[in-house]
């Protein structure tokens, strides 16, 4: 299964997240969930990083991605628009996929 763990502040801002695990739908490389998740995570670390100029903390190993913006980076409204579009491509797969995809918001 994959698990999702959004980490929020008040206000609904997202200040990182952490994906990690396997869907165990098909096999490695062949895994429509895993690509997914995958593509939409990584995209959004891209759209941080390439396209606002920031720097996020970033940890990336096999089947592991983290994520995580400083104060002075979470505030800023286009971070939350990339993330938040995550979130909703995120979702969206795990109604799609319920057992491979387990998504977890918590305030930190």
């Amino acid at each position: 299964m994959v698990k999702v763990r959004i980490e929020t502040l008040p206000g609904k801002r997202i200040r990182a997240f952490v994906v990690s695990g396997h869907a165990g739908r098909a096999p490695y490389g062949q895994d429509i969930v895993c690509a997914g998740v995958s593509a939409l995570t990584q995209a959004a670390v891209l759209g941080l990083e390439e396209y606002l100029g920031l720097t996020p903390e970033v940890a990336v190993r096999e089947g592991y991605l983290a994520c995580s913006l400083s104060q002075n980076e979470y505030w800023q409204e286009e971070a939350q628009a990339i993330l938040a579009t995550m979130v909703l491509g995120l979702k969206a797969m795990a109604r799609m996929y319920p057992d491979s995809i387990r998504i977890e918001e918590v305030l930190g």
